[in-house]
This record gives C-alpha cells, structure tokens and sequence, in this order.
C-alpha cells in the first residue's frame, strides 16, 4: 500500500505490471525521442561539454552514453576500471597496491561476474551496448589513450558491475579509510550532501520544487558526468559518477529524485577468537577459507613484480585487518542484490509516484537518503538502506566491533523495504535531509525514532548544514519561488556563527585580551557568510577549527544539541576561558600572517582546476553553510577547495519543465579540454546556467555533434 495525499493506495500488483513496461520501454516518446527514431542515434555536446544523447532505442542510447563518457573521460575511467579488478598496481604502479589488495580481499571480480549474471535478460543488454559503447571509442582512438589504459582494454561487463560495486559498497558503505575510522571508535564525514523537496502547496506556481546538491572530493573516483539522455520512454537529464551506465541525480519530464549519504549500519564487523589454526563459532572451532591471490605490480622501467595476497575468510566474511591479534571479520549487505544499477534506471523510467515507488521496491540500492518530486505534485523522502536484520544491539552497537564467536549475531536477512523512514507529502510541505537522521526530514518532526530498527541512525545525529537547512526552509515565505530555492542552496550564511558568534564578542568584551577584544571586533561586524569579500570568516573558520569537533578543545558546549530543537541548540561553551584563550591565539595567528584581522575570504579560500585561480566562496561543511567547500591544509596562506559542492541543480516541475544547473569543476577530466574548469568562473560569481532540454535549446548553444 502507498499512501499519496493521504488516501491508501494498492501498488503490489501494479508494480509487477509498471515494472515490465518499464524495462521493455513500452511508453509514448516524448517529442524529441521521436526525431531520434527517424534520424538515428545524435550525441550534441554544448558549450560547456555537456553530451545530450538523442537515440531510436534503449541499446543504441546506452551505447551512445559509453561513448560519450569515454570521450571526455577516458583516462580516468579505463584506470578506475581497472581498480575495480583489483589490477591497477599491475597497468598504474604501486601507489594503487593498496587498492588492489582491498578489492581482492574482499572479492569485488567474482562478486561483479555473479551479478552480470543475476541481471533480467532485457537490462544485461543495455550494460553489453554501454560497454559496446566504450570499447568503441577506445578501438577509434588508441592513438589519444596512453599505453597504461590501452593495457587495460577492453572493457567488460563485469568491469562496469566491479566499478560500481567498489564505488557503492566498498567506498560508500565500507572503505579502508571508514574501517580504520570505526576500528578506532571515533567519526568522520567526508561525504556530504543537500536536498530538499518542496510541495506546490508551498511553491508560488503551484508546481513541485526539487534541490539537488552533492558534496564529494573534487576528483578521482567520485568525479561527477553530466549527460541528457533521451529515447522512447526516457527523458533524463542529470549526473552519476564516471564509469556508471545510469543516472543517480535524475531529474525527468514526469519525476526527479536526488540523493545524500546516510550511514545504516550496513556493514558489521567482528572480533574473532582463535583456537587450534581456526575460530570459534557457537562453541565448535571452524577452519578458515584461505587461498593466495598474485598482485601484479608495475615498476618504473615497465616490468612488474608479485606481490603475494592471503585472503582468509570466515562465516562472517573476509578478514580485513587485525587488533590486538585477533582478526576482524567484516560482512557487508546487499551483495546478493545484483540490480542496483536496474533500479536507478527503472526509478529514471517511471511516469508517476506509483511507478517510481515500484523501482524503489526491488530494494536493491544498500544506502543513500532519497528525495524525490514529481509533476503531479507528490514529494517524498525515503531513507533507503538494506540494513541485516539484528536480534539484538543498538546503532552504536553494531556500528563498533562485535563479538564473532556467536552464529546469532551473523545476519542473515534483511530489513523490509516496508519498514524503513520514509515521508510522503507530508503536511509541512517540504522534506530536506542534510546527511542527518531520517527523523529530522521534516520539522516539526514527522518520523518516530522508536518505530523503527536500531541500525537505521544514531538516535543523535543532526548536521550543522541540516540545521541551516531547516532555518532557511522554515523562514522561506509562504509561496516559495524558484528563485527563493535557488538562493537558498547558494547560501553561504554559516549556521554555525549564528550559534556561537554573539557570545564570543560578549565574552571577549567581558573577560577577553586586548587582541581577543580587537578579534572580537571583527566578528560583530562580519555579516555571517563565507563570500568572496567577507572579511570575519577566515577569522571565526580558524576559531572553529580551535575549538574542535563539538567544542571538544575548549570544554565543549554550554547548550548542546538537542535534535528535536534544531533551531535553538547548540548554544555556547562551558568553558569561557578555554575559549577566549584560543580566540586570542588564533587571532594572533591572523594578524603574524595577514597583517590584519578583516581579511577578504576570497583572499584566502581559492578555486583552482586547470589554469584557472579565482577568489573561492563557501564554507566547510562542519560549519553548517549549504554553500558548501571543503578545504586543503593551509598552504603559504591559502587554501584551496577540494571536495563540497560538485552537481548541483533546482528543478520546477512545470511544463515546460524549470532548471538551472552547474557542475563546479567542469565536465571533462581528459587533459586539455577547456571543460576542464569552464565552469568554475560560474562557481566564483554563484552563478549557475540553464538546463538545456529540448533540441532547439542544445542547437543555440551547440559545441559538436556525433551521429552514429
């Protein structure tokens, strides 16, 4: 049953029959699919590199996206296809060892063949015709593709599945970088995003509004390709990582959904005990699955050596590090859920709620907080998660390390999609999710924590950028425009000056140092946002970062959050003197370096890519501004932005249907192309450039054109 404008709908049954006309394409053609029927497959790259593949059929479009993604890619995706073999040490060299050896100890190649082999027959086609596609680009160009990449050619199916296994389960839900961090008990967010869904009872045109923005590192393995994609039953436009064959931002005529991290406890670690060359489980000692795998590894003068790889496995899944002697066992969900990449693309098929509640029943996606609008006027959010269910434990429980010698703590199935968050218009009219919990996607809160299984979110957990989120989405008039959205996601307004700002400047009058009260001057003046020219900001980011992770390293706060407040708390800090001793410091540290204490943020914050250097705006993450930049180390007195905002779009479901859209660090990555950083000018300025849908808009602004 789906609930839509409170009134229960039936959408088993349906959803059998939405399913098979979706993955067969059986639909009307939207105009300009029906050109592409008649005049061939069409890529039409714009100005800004962005590819619009206009094709008679599903095969030839997905052939036409590999092609396409490889001609501005190449490089970057045959290498990582080649990590997600676990053999880029063998074509790259050893800085790729480690890599190698995490995709191997956990089985990334056999696990990407049993699900090339678990796809329904209509889609394994399509992933052969992307393949097709990349192979084909690789075959018309070997004399641009270096003798590393060429190494690694072809590419294959299982390539393409392997690739988003690594990137899904073994980096998003799982990496070497999170184990370590959950080995040693303490937290870290370096994936982040925004979204907001808002209602036409909210919207000033009575149409569905939807924000999109992720954050992730600004390269690499999570580097963003924007493409159109459009055939009979297909209008989609939006953004995946390089090497994916479908859309995860997707934003259609009918529908649109955009997605942040959440973090279920979708892994589980255990603690092994040893006992005669094996381990104990319920009492009886099992013998490890263990066998050698060879790493090939390049050396500079071309030759490789081998590097020997033990991989043991136990009940639980292989072992992946050791503490203390014992080994840590650690099993992951979902594997056994091949069609992830289905369902982003039936979710991209569907024409209504109904429909893309459909694709998101086949529950084959294991993460990500989804939200979602649509030009019917339903919004939704949906935690999704494929979470083992648990008899026992709690969030923090099962988010540590657990004892291994019980068969009864070894998930075996998992939660129901039926019983995992979610809100369907719900009456406040809008939904955000900023990396927080589920229970905090709307305010007042909607959701009751205690409904739900333990393994879904920490029962504490609100961001600083959700806060800021729902300060702004509950202050927005009661008719919200396109525009209002728009200057909301480019809002640089830091929330966590609003928290702290005021009591800083009255305890440094009160009780600060000369230099503490002169520092303090500067913040009463500071208009509270991280623009090129705000001159507090670098001043109150140093302060923060003083301070620590909750106030840790100056007593912490006086007020501390409290998630059912989230516009009121935090507030303050324990310990006054802690805190003006290390505003006294940081302000010293200022004035040595700068000269000043009112020094411009794009002054100091840059936005470098290719041959471009221009004054940056935005600010980290912690410090709650959804404009957000995530910075390097301090560098000669500058730093520059290396991960926050990458895709970002505002989307009005009206007819013709509204968008604006950027990608910050431009759509290529090939060496040379001016698409490198053509975007970033827009970054620097906040601007952003319109959506260009329809073929009369891509002709204006036309770079190139491929016909196949």
């Amino acid at each position: 049953m789906t609930r839509i404008n409170g009134r229960l709908v039936r959408s088993s049954c349906l959803s059998v029959l939405v399913v098979a006309a979706l993955v067969l394409g059986a639909c009307k053609p939207a105009p300009d699919a029906q050109n592409a029927a008649a005049t061939g497959t069409e890529v039409l790259w714009d100005k800004y590199g962005v590819p619009h593949i206009f094709a008679p059929d599903h095969p030839s479009l997905f052939r036409a996206y590999g092609y396409a993604q490889m001609e501005a890619h190449s490089e970057l995706l045959i290498r990582l296809y080649a990590q997600a073999r676990g053999r880029g040490a063998e074509f790259y060299g050893e800085q790729y060892l480690d890599s190698d050896r995490w995709v191997r100890t956990n089985g990334l190649p056999a696990t990407a063949k049993q699900w090339a082999a678990g796809q329904s027959p209509e889609f394994a086609l399509l992933i052969a015709a992307f393949a097709k596609g990349l192979n084909a680009w690789a075959e018309e160009h070997k004399a641009e593709i270096s003798a590393e990449a060429n190494g690694v050619l072809p590419i294959t199916v299982e390539d393409v599945y392997a690739h988003g296994l690594r990137v899904i389960h073994y980096d998003w839900v799982v990496s070497p970088r999170r184990l370590e961090t959950r080995l040693a008990r303490w937290e870290q967010d370096v994936h982040g995003s925004n979204e907001w869904a808002i209602a036409p009872a909210r919207s000033a045109t009575g149409k569905a509004l939807l924000m999109s923005n992720s954050h992730l590192q600004w390269g690499d393995i999570h580097t963003y390709f924007e493409v159109q994609l459009t055939a009979p039953g297909v209008t989609s436009y939006g953004a995946v990582w390089v090497g994916f064959p479908v859309l995860r931002q997707c934003f259609t005529e009918y529908v649109g959904w955009t997605q942040t991290t959440n973090n279920p406890s979708q892994s589980d670690l255990y603690k092994l005990v040893l006992k005669d060359g094996g381990y104990l489980l319920d009492g009886q000692v099992r013998q490890f699955d263990t066998h050698t795998e060879t790493i090939k590894v390049r050396q500079s003068d071309g030759t490789t050596k081998d590097e020997m790889l033990t991989v043991r496995r136990s009940e639980h899944g292989p072992v992946v590090a050791e503490r203390g002697g014992a080994p840590i066992a650690m099993r992951v969900a979902a594997l056994d859920r091949p069609r992830m990449f289905e369902q982003f693309w039936r979710m991209g098929l569907a024409k209504n709620f109904t429909e893309w509640d459909a694709a998101m029943r086949m529950h084959q996606l294991p993460l990500f907080h989804t939200a979602y609008a649509d030009r019917d006027g339903h919004i939704a959010y949906v935690y999704n998660a494929t979470l083992w269910k648990h008899p026992t434990g709690d969030y923090r429980f099962w988010q540590g390390v657990v004892p291994g010698d019980k068969s009864e703590l070894i998930g075996t199935e998992i939660v129901p999609y039926d019983e995992i968050p979610k809100v369907i218009d719900p009456p406040q009219g809008w939904v955000q999710n900023s990396n927080d919990m589920p229970w905090t996607s709307t305010y007042p809160m909607t959701l009751d924590p205690a409904r739900f299984a333990a393994g879904f979110a920490a029962p504490q957990g609100i961001t600083q950028r959700a806060q800021r989120g729902i300060r702004i989405l509950s202050t927005m008039p009661e008719k919200i425009t396109f525009e209002d959205v728009k200057q909301g996601k480019l809002s640089t307004r830091v929330e966590t000056a609003d928290q702290f700002v005021d009591e800083i400047v009255a305890t440094a009058k009160a009780r600060g140092t000369a230099r503490a009260r002169r520092a303090a001057d500067v913040l009463a003046k500071w208009d509270r946002q991280a623009e090129v020219d705000s001159d507090g900001m670098l001043l109150f980011y140093k302060f923060m970062t003083a301070a620590g992770p909750a106030f840790g390293d100056i007593g912490g706060f006086k007020v501390p959050t409290d998630d059912a407040r989230p516009l009121e708390t935090p507030r303050g800090f324990k310990d006054p003197i802690k805190a003006m001793a290390a505003l006294d410091r940081v302000a010293g540290e200022v004035e040595k370096e700068y000269g000043s204490l009112a020094v411009k943020w794009g002054d100091v914050m840059r936005f470098r890519r290719g041959n471009i250097d221009l004054p940056g705006n935005g600010a980290p993450s912690q410090l709650g501004a959804i404009r957000t930049i995530g910075v390097s180390p301090f560098k000669d007195g500058k730093v520059e932005a290396v991960q926050g905002d990458t895709f970002y779009a505002v989307i009005e479901y009206s007819v013709p249907q509204r968008g604006e859209v950027l990608l910050n660090y431009g759509n290529w990555s090939k060496k040379g192309s001016k698409h490198i950083d053509d975007q970033l000018p827009l970054a620097s300025r906040k601007e952003m450039r319109p959506m260009w849908r329809t073929k009369a808009e891509i002709e204006a602004n036309l770079e190139s054109r491929k016909v196949f």
